[in-house]
């Protein structure tokens, strides 16, 4: 007798050929994800592997191009005909300073060479031949201190070698009398030197007590302004120099020179007349107004007919002002 299954459990239990393919591939992805926590550590373990290596060898690679340049430079250091390291200002400093000499010497005597040979920069010798030029004299060794343009280290360093001569006795004095001369004395500045207002540089000006680059480059351009200083007192006129400057070098101050530059006032224009410092515009207007309505100056004092004109502005601008 021959087994027949019923119909229903054939439909039941039977799978189309797409039903087969997708349970197919549900049971892969299935094995695949129970897989999968055992299979992640190794393939991250990789990856890190492969990182690390990656940057220890890059850093490595790194250092072997450091040494590698390290020992060029110091082959080229070693070959002093073929590569030169330069000197920093310091070390410059220090092989001028190891290559001068100290000796006992006379900065009232001492000669430029002398002076370079001590160390002292040519521009500062410069300036120390100037001052004695001009009559100044060196009565201790701390004097040099007050050397424009010579370091505090560097007078320090001469202060033990100087020796300034004695000044001797004059014939005239006997033995039990008491001179009191500039040697024995003690001197708390420079000996005055005299500096004249219309002919010196700004270098003359900076041997003055208390004027500097920037005092000394006003004063000299205000004097060419003017044409020239006709007194003492214009100095103080000078943008910016405070007055208690200005009296303490007054009496060093001289004008040996009369001559001043002179601004012609029957040829001049508005635009002339008005750059000299005393005189501004509506004063320049002033003048050469005057002179369309009246004609050529005859004389200076004609001036003094100009309203805008007071006698403290013509007794200022008269000097620089010329009749041709």
């Amino acid at each position: 007798m021959q087994f027949t299954r019923p119909h229903w459990i054939k439909e039941y239990f039977s799978f189309t050929k797409k039903e087969r393919n997708a349970t197919l591939l549900l049971a892969a992805a299935a094995l695949l994800f129970s897989l999968l926590p055992s299979i992640f550590p190794f393939l991250v373990k990789n990856d890190l592997e492969l990182t690390v290596d990656t940057t220890v060898q890059q850093q490595l690679a790194a250092l072997q191009t450091i040494e590698t340049e390290k020992g060029k430079v110091n082959d080229e250091y070693d070959d002093a005909s073929l590569f030169q390291p330069k000197e920093s200002q310091f070390e410059k400093y220090q092989r001028k300073k190891q290559s001068s000499e100290l000796f006992y010497f006379d900065p009232n005597n001492a000669t430029a060479d002398e002076w370079k040979r001590l160390g002292v920069r040519e521009k500062t010798v410069a300036t120390i031949l100037k001052y004695r030029s001009k009559g100044g004299k060196f009565y201790k060794p701390e004097d040099l201190k007050r050397i424009y343009g010579l370091r505090p280290d560097e007078a320090e360093r001469l202060l033990p070698f100087v020796s300034i001569e004695a000044k001797q006795k004059p014939a005239s004095v006997t033995e039990n009398s008491t001179v009191e001369t500039s040697y024995t004395k003690e001197r708390k500045e420079f000996t005055k030197i005299v500096v004249d207002i219309n002919s010196s540089d700004t270098s003359d000006w900076k041997l003055l007590r208390g004027i500097g680059s920037g005092y000394a480059r006003r004063i000299v351009n205000f004097r060419n302004k003017l044409g020239g200083f006709v007194s003492v007192d214009q100095v103080a006129e000078t943008y910016g120099l405070p007055d208690s400057v200005f009296q303490q070098i007054k009496p060093q101050l001289k004008n040996t020179t009369a001559d001043v530059r002179k601004i012609s006032l029957n040829n001049s224009t508005v635009e002339q007349l008005k750059a000299h410092p005393y005189i501004g515009f509506s004063v320049a207007n002033a003048i050469v107004q005057y002179r369309k309505e009246h004609g050529s100056f005859s004389s200076i004092t004609e001036l003094q007919k100009i309203g805008a004109i007071d006698e403290k502005l013509y007794q200022k601008i008269s000097p620089y002002l010329q009749v041709e």
